[in-house]
């Protein structure tokens, strides 16, 4: 059985690992950057696979040699198969078996982190790698492997991806107490031509719902602060000099009455659904991934 795989040389571990590290870098370059010596190996043995499997794996464009069609076919099938020969090596040693979530910072602080441990109650053999990832990555590393589940968007599901929902992330407009007491309240129009307002400018979803929020209420979206996550916009938000919005998930973390919300319906608009994802593949490769995926669901569901 299989005798055709082992009569001939070329096929090794060595050289699949390699095909995958070119894969996620996406070039030798990249994969090996400023080191001319192992860009070389890298090639050889890329060459090698090819000669072994009798098809390109590699091509060069330009001065990169990125991955053939045939080539990101082979990392697919190398990625499962390593993955299910160290599950199984884990298995063994008795060893933690390692599963990779990613989701937007915001998440993982404030959804993933605290309910873990629910997993962990339930599957003692299991540990958990948290990556902090946007949309777009996320499913495009679900998809070829590299992540086990993600959090992402209803509307950034991918054909022939798994999802189930989590529930909507809602947003919060929350403005320093002390602000809203000396004017005897304030509205969402006022906030925005008024005081300084720190915001995630990164999400582009949620930025585009904030400039349309503003358009409607005929007010310039200008931003004192611009934040690359809203952890930064929450420690903003604290200092007592920026108001904010942020995940509804966010303001348990806050001191109590230290703020004051401003009511809008038009902050609904910022909603959206929160889904578990995952390749329907991982189910294949890792055995215990559906029961995983069910208790990821009913831990993270957002109430």
């Amino acid at each position: 059985m299989f005798d055709s795989l082992f009569s001939e040389r070329g096929l090794s571990l060595d050289r699949l690992k390699v095909l995958l590290e070119v894969r996620d870098a996406g070039s030798i370059a990249q994969a090996a950057p400023g080191d001319p010596v192992r860009q070389s190996q890298y090639s050889r043995q890329l060459r090698e696979l090819s000669e072994f499997f009798g098809c390109e794996v590699a091509h060069r464009r330009g001065k990169i040699l990125k991955l053939t069609a045939a080539g990101e076919r082979l990392a697919e099938l190398t990625r499962e198969q390593l993955r299910s020969l160290d599950d199984f090596r884990a298995d063994c040693r008795q060893q933690n078996v390692t599963f990779t979530l990613g989701a937007g910072d915001s998440l993982i602080q404030w959804l993933v982190i605290p309910k873990l441990g629910r997993i962990l109650d339930a599957f003692p053999g299991i540990h958990f790698s948290t990556t902090n990832l946007r949309t777009n990555e996320i499913v495009r590393q679900i998809t070829d492997g590299r992540l086990d589940f993600g959090i992402i968007r209803e509307n950034a599901v991918a054909p022939g991806l798994k999802a189930v929902p989590l529930g909507v992330v809602r947003y919060a407009a929350l403005v320093p107490g002390r602000w809203a007491r000396a004017k005897g309240g304030i509205t969402l129009g006022q906030a925005l031509r008024e005081r300084p307002l720190a915001t995630q400018t990164t999400d582009g979803q949620f930025a585009s719902g904030l400039r349309d929020i503003a358009q409607q209420l005929g007010v310039p979206l200008q931003a004192a602060l611009s934040c690359q996550s809203f952890p930064q916009t929450l420690a903003a938000l604290r200092t007592g000099r920026f108001w904010a919005l942020v995940p509804e998930l966010a303001t348990h973390d806050l001191p109590p009455g230290s703020m004051v919300r401003i009511a809008d319906e038009r902050l609904r608009q910022l909603d959206r659904e929160a889904m578990l994802a995952w390749n329907p593949r991982l189910v294949r490769v890792r055995p215990n991934a559906a029961k995983v995926a069910t208790h990821l669901q009913q831990a993270l569901t957002i109430h």
